[in-house]
């Protein structure tokens, strides 16, 4: 059997349609059934029933599934292995990052480790932070950087430690030369926050709850990089954690604000891998400089 007949399988089963999977994977839906017809040709069984909520494996099909993803993971590093003899000359580096990272951290960090490695290779999937740790667990990323969830016996923690968020302004705004604000400041201005199913915004609404303060958004997005033209033309603030614009913010494009409340405006971040997976050279360099480029984590904390 082909690692790629085995890994359309797999995104086939955790995905639950070929079109969801050929979506995920960017591979012709064809290709991917083809493959399928393959496998199933070749092992003289149905791997999939179609229901009406998609497609679910057989019972051969999970049987197949728990084989594919030893067998891939088994062939993934033997590959690192290979390269790893070539010191970090060649590699290449899978992260699921939630947007927050990805906006300016992650990529300043690519960046940087592509200046001193440049063969190198990487790609990055930006996913709600439940998906982060679910795509770490299953070996479809080798990190994971993610404002924490729930927790998985299935992941290792690298990093942990919480940031605050802040309120975010153009340098021209009234607000821009305090050193701090209230939370009841924010009233007299346009707020733009990102969609309730965020850590943010629950930090945010249950801050605001607390202190008896009720803020109507202007703006609501479910993408934080539409928040921010906002705020550049208007005299609005968003709410988001200061590592989501560190270089616009040491650039003087905006300005962070601590915000006081009674309530914490804290959010716990991580930087996940596979538990018991021994990763490649080349991811433990990256991952080395990654959690480099975060706060350091205070005494007492991982």
């Amino acid at each position: 059997m082909q690692t790629s007949g085995l890994r359309y399988f797999l995104a086939v089963a955790r995905t639950g349609s070929i079109a969801a999977a050929s979506a995920h994977l960017n591979v012709a839906a064809s290709a991917i059934s083809r493959q399928i017809a393959n496998l199933e040709a070749e092992l003289g069984c149905v791997l999939f029933e179609r229901r009406p909520r998609g497609m679910v494996p057989s019972p051969a099909g999970e049987l197949l599934a728990a084989h594919a993803h030893q067998a891939l993971i088994r062939a993934e590093q033997v590959a690192a292995e290979i390269q790893e003899l070539q010191g970090l000359a060649r590699g290449f580096i899978r992260v699921a990052t939630s947007e927050g990272f990805a906006l300016d951290l992650l990529p300043n960090a690519i960046a940087e480790f592509h200046a001193r490695h440049p063969g190198i290779r990487f790609e990055v999937q930006m996913l709600p932070p439940g998906q982060v740790t679910q795509v770490v667990a299953a070996g479809d990323a080798d990190i994971g950087i993610t404002f924490a969830f729930a927790p998985s016996s299935l992941i290792a923690v690298a990093y942990d430690n919480m940031v605050e968020m802040v309120a975010l302004s153009a340098p021209d705004h009234p607000l821009a030369g305090r050193p701090s604000i209230q939370l009841s400041d924010l009233t007299a201005y346009p707020i733009a926050v990102p969609t309730l199913d965020t850590t943010a915004r629950r930090v945010f609404d249950a801050a605001c709850q607390a202190e008896g303060i009720a803020i109507e958004p202007t703006l609501t997005a479910n993408i934080l990089s539409a928040l921010l033209p906002f705020i550049r033309r208007t005299k609005g603030i968003a709410l988001m954690s200061a590592l989501s614009v560190q270089t616009p913010v040491r650039l003087g494009e905006l300005v962070c604000i601590p915000v006081r409340s009674r309530v914490s405006l804290m959010r716990g971040i991580q930087v996940q891998v596979m538990r018991d997976r021994k990763l490649p050279h080349a991811v433990q360099a990256f991952l080395r400089q990654l959690i480099a480029a975060l706060p350091p984590v205070e005494p007492g904390g991982l």
